[in-house]
């Protein structure tokens, strides 16, 4: 009798714990509970994200950031680990969102759940304004190229590169030496520093070089862009795979998104931050 009742017991503890599983809220109610959503993106990346002279983050990615909490009705509050650790997923909570101009590709779609594309960018290889010697991308062959560790670029340097609904032209050329950064910056400063100095050619995004070169880079800035871009991509909101119950929050996010098109704001947005439309249509 003490056994059954022992059995019964059991049976109905495992009732409730699936009970509480299957009941737990969602992702969108613990953000809209909290009335917070967290952010994360990348301190150094302009125009899409950086600190201005107020040591506030600013930028396109920002901006869309804030659109997105605005109509979600909650504050937003951003964070910025290294971008290893954002495509990596299993973010433990410590951050709900990713904003930060994330491409989606076969290999990060296993750990992530992505948006619908919220704006687009080419990928261009930039060297130093002194260079004379590499004049079309065919001379890149044997080079030093930096590029920032775990994106696209660096895939594409190393050709495994899989975008969704994508398909990439490799150069029929290979780099003679890749050094990755931590950001997109970093490489951008590692080949102001001269010709050569340490490295030859860099990969970016072209809105990214442009804007280095634009503002100087903090100072001195003297590259160049080579070529035209080697491949588009879309750029999405990312969210973490490995935490239950997001599939309501990723369809609010795309209901926003939706209606940032309609209304223009993305397109505001882009001219005010790049100067030019990079928004794909519906």
């Amino acid at each position: 009798m003490k056994k059954l009742l022992f059995v019964g017991l059991l049976v109905v503890s495992f009732v409730f714990v699936g009970a509480g599983s299957a009941f737990a809220g969602s992702v969108l109610d613990e953000i809209m509970a909290a009335g917070v959503i967290k952010v994360s993106t990348d301190a150094n990346y302009a125009p899409q994200s950086f600190l201005n002279d107020k040591g506030e983050l600013e930028g396109f990615d920002i901006s869309v950031a804030k659109e997105v909490a605005k109509r979600l009705g909650v504050k937003v509050k951003f964070v910025t680990p290294d971008w290893d650790l954002i495509t990596a997923g299993k973010w433990g909570k410590r951050w709900d969102i990713s904003i930060g101009s994330m491409t989606p590709t076969v290999e990060r779609m296993n750990a992530l759940h992505f948006t619908m594309p919220y704006y687009s960018t080419p990928a261009q290889f930039a060297v130093h304004k002194d260079n004379t010697t590499i004049k079309s991308l065919k001379d890149l062959a044997g080079k030093h190229i930096g590029v920032a560790t775990e994106t696209t670029y660096d895939r594409y340097l190393n050709k495994d590169l899989e975008l969704v609904g994508i398909k990439i032209v490799y150069q029929d050329w290979k780099a003679g030496k890749i050094t990755t950064y931590p950001t997109d910056a970093n490489t951008i400063e590692d080949l102001s520093l001269g010709d050569g100095v340490r490295i030859d050619a860099l990969i970016s995004a072209k809105p990214t070089i442009f804007e280095a070169m634009k503002s100087g880079c903090g100072g001195s800035c003297p590259i160049k862009m080579l070529a035209e871009p080697v491949f588009y991509e879309h750029l999405s909101v990312a969210l973490d795979k490995s935490r239950p119950n997001s599939e309501s929050l990723l369809k609010k996010l795309n209901e926003i998104l939706t209606s940032m098109y309609k209304d223009g704001t993305l397109v505001d947005l882009s001219m005010q931050f790049y100067g030019q439309n990079l928004i794909p249509k519906l």
